[in-house]
Order: C-alpha cells, then sequence, then structure tokens
C-alpha cells in the first residue's frame, strides 16, 4: 500500500505547488513531465504479478508474439486478431526486445504520454486532471486492463473533435481505439449523442431508458448474446452479471450529480461544454447499471475516464465566477458570499473523495494491485528459486549416486 500512497501524494502535492501556487503554462508543462514520468517508472518496475490481466493474459500473450513472431500475430492462435492495433504494437515491441519489463514500459509511455498531451491540450487545470487520473484510478487500471487503457486514451484525444463538430478525425480516432478494444465501437454514436442539450426532456428519456434496462436487463443480456458476445453467457464470465457494491458507483453518480447541477455555469463558460455534461451522465447512468451488474462498469469506465477532462471544466468555471468583479457585483446584490469561494470548496472536496476512493479502490484488490512487487524482487525470488532447484538437484544426485 505504501507505494501507491506515495504515488498519489507525489502527483497531488507537485501539482499544488506546481499547478496551483502561481501557475504558469511552464509550470504546467514541467508539472506534466515530472508526473508522467513518475507514472511511467511506477509502472515499469512492477512485477509481472501486479495487474490481474497483465499477468494472467498479456505477458504470456507478449512471450507468444515474441516467439512466434509474425505468424503468430495473424493465425488464429493470437487472441486479440481482431483488435490488431494492440497485437501490432505489442509485435513491434517484442521485435526489438524479449524483456516484458521494457514491454510494460513501452506501453506505459503510451498510456500516461497520450494522457498527459490530453490534459494539456484539452484540460483548463491539467494538475488537477492528472490528480483524479491516479485517484480516480485510471491509472491503476492501466496495470492491468492494458489494451483497455491504450483505447480510453486515444478516445480521450478525440474528445476534442465532438465539441469541435468535427466527425472525420474523431471517426478515425474511435476506429483506432478498437483497434485495441472492441468495445470503443460502442463510441460512433456518442459524437451525436453528445451534443444533445441536456435538458428535461433528455434527461427524461435517459432515465426511462435506464430504469427500463434495470427491469428487464436478463431478458437483454439473454437476447443480445444470442448475437454476439457469448462467452459472457459461458459459467465461467457470468459472474460480470453480479453486482457491485454501492461504493463502485458511488463516485462516479456524484459526479453526474454535481456536473448536471452546475450544468449552467459550465455552458456558460463554454456552450460546447455540453459534450462534457453528457458525458458524466452517462457515467453515472452506467454506474448505476452496474450497481446491478458489474457488465455496465466495462463501458462506464470509457466514459468515466473522461472526468479528467469534466471536473477540471467544472472547477474552472467555479473559479472564473470568483473574480473581483464577480465578488462585487453578489455583495452589492446582496447575494450570499458562498460561490466566492466556490472553486476553493470543489477542489478540497475533489481532494478528499479522490483521496477516500483510491484507497478504497486499493484495498479492495480486485484487480491484483497488492502486494505492490517490483521487478527487482521478482528476479531475486526467480534467483532463490533457482538456487532452491539446484539445492534439490544436486541432493538428489548425492543421495542416488552416493
Amino acid at each position: 500500500m505504501w507505494a501507491y500512497a506515495i504515488i498519489v501524494f507525489s502527483i497531488l502535492i507537485l501539482g499544488l505547488l506546481l499547478g496551483e501556487w502561481k501557475p504558469s503554462r511552464k509550470k504546467e508543462i514541467l508539472y506534466l513531465c515530472i508526473s508522467s514520468v513518475i507514472l511511467i517508472v511506477f509502472s515499469s518496475i512492477r512485477a509481472t504479478n501486479v495487474g490481474i490481466d497483465y499477468f494472467q493474459f498479456y505477458v504470456p500473450f507478449f512471450e507468444n508474439v515474441h516467439s512466434g513472431g509474425w505468424g503468430y500475430l495473424i493465425s488464429d492462435a493470437n487472441t486479440y486478431r481482431s483488435e490488431f492495433g494492440f497485437s501490432l504494437l505489442t509485435y513491434l515491441i517484442s521485435f526489438v526486445t524479449g524483456n516484458p519489463f521494457v514491454y510494460a514500459a513501452v506501453i506505459a509511455v503510451f498510456m500516461v504520454g497520450l494522457t498527459a498531451l490530453v490534459l494539456y491540450r484539452d484540460c483548463p487545470k491539467p494538475w488537477v486532471g492528472m490528480f483524479i487520473f491516479v485517484a480516480f484510478n485510471f491509472f491503476g487500471n492501466t496495470l492491468s486492463y492494458l489494451r483497455q487503457s491504450l483505447a480510453i486514451a486515444i478516445f480521450l484525444f478525440a474528445i476534442r473533435y465532438i465539441k469541435e463538430k468535427r466527425i472525420v478525425p474523431y471517426m478515425l480516432l474511435v476506429l483506432l481505439a478498437a483497434s485495441f478494444h472492441n468495445s470503443l465501437l460502442l463510441m460512433i454514436p456518442i459524437y451525436f449523442l453528445a451534443q444533445i442539450p441536456v435538458n428535461r426532456v433528455s434527461m427524461g428519456v435517459y432515465a426511462g431508458v435506464t430504469v427500463l434496462v434495470l427491469i428487464f436487463s436478463w431478458q437483454l443480456f439473454d437476447l443480445v448474446t444470442q448475437f454476439v458476445y457469448q462467452y459472457y453467457a459461458t459459467e465461467q464470465n457470468l459472474y460480470f452479471m453480479n453486482g457491485r457494491d454501492f461504493m463502485t458507483g458511488f463516485v462516479p453518480v456524484l459526479a453526474m450529480v454535481m456536473i448536471i447541477g452546475f450544468k449552467k455555469l459550465l455552458l456558460k463558460q463554454n456552450p460546447r461544454n455540453v459534450v462534457l455534461v453528457n458525458l458524466a451522465m452517462y457515467t453515472g447512468i452506467f454506474f448505476i447499471l452496474t450497481w446491478k451488474h458489474f457488465l455496465f462498469q466495462r463501458i462506464g469506465n470509457i466514459f468515466f475516464t473522461a472526468a479528467i477532462l469534466y471536473i477540471p471544466e467544472l472547477l474552472a468555471a467555479l473559479q472564473s465566477t470568483a473574480t473581483e468583479e464577480e465578488k462585487e457585483k453578489r455583495f452589492l446584490a446582496g447575494k450570499g458570499s458562498w460561490r466566492n469561494y466556490g472553486y476553493y470548496y470543489g477542489l478540497a472536496a475533489v481532494m478528499a473523495f479522490g483521496l477516500i476512493y483510491y484507497f478504497w479502490f486499493i484495498q479492495q484488490n480486485r484487480i491484483n494491485l497488492l502486494p505492490f512487487y517490483t521487478v527487482f524482487q521478482e528476479i531475486q525470488v526467480s534467483a532463490l528459486r533457482v538456487q532452491a532447484i539446484t539445492t534439490t538437484i544436486l541432493n538428489t544426485l548425492v543421495q542416488t549416486f552416493g
């Protein structure tokens, strides 16, 4: 646990020093560079048993690609042949090295680096976005879910093009993301849906659909799995239809409530923020569904990761209402003064809920992030195993041949 505590507090303290105290664009760049290096190094030095999918699927896949080469890549034995972007990236890395720790490092550079680029380009408060990336456990997911995390990083880069109504670059990026994880194909209609005004009518429709899905979820599951995703209907994967506990969805749903509650402020800041409001609403909807079926979290995580954009956007909107001119207007109008400090209240809430959610998630250990072992410990353990095996063999030979 201590390793994860060091990471989150390093990101937070650096953010307060470089991003909050006398902020500047140069300081933001410095912060993003330092924090990215910290996360990439952390990801690179982890042992291969940290991250359940990384250990069970991706390390063996990398080793198979390294030994089998291009022939394995295009064969039926390649589980990820339909997600050729991920297969090709793995092949290119394996062509240079067969070391899984180098593989982890290169993948981390792509995931963390692209996220940092999105924060620099599209986030009004990059340090808050990076803190959310870590505290809301999106970084923790990158230690296990390599394909989905790579795909989500590409999707985050594409969100800007929804706001700008540039369909061609958005669709190309979504198709690229889908080549890493097929679930990103679901983001194709989001280009159109995310531009719908958020009002009583649209929220009523979404609420009605959510209720219907909750009521008829099993019937929908049986219908869909007759045609696609049949592996979810197997006895082994039916656990995805179990529900998650309240805490799993609490922060995502709370984020939805806050974003919708302040949507007028967000839209006043920038009318294009309707896209972010919709993404926050989709986050809440899918995590409400997650309380009944864990399967929906796999989609909800895509939208939830966009919190690195929509929460800082809300904080920036709150901060813009705290200018001296706005304060004076509210004072002369005899209105309450809480909005004068709304940004600081909001920032404190993000830090508090973020840290609580972070340590709760790590402690749950759902994706085998604990205990955290490093590559150096793994090498030491491997050496001890070799020594033990060698000793056993020698003792057996001595006993056999005297």
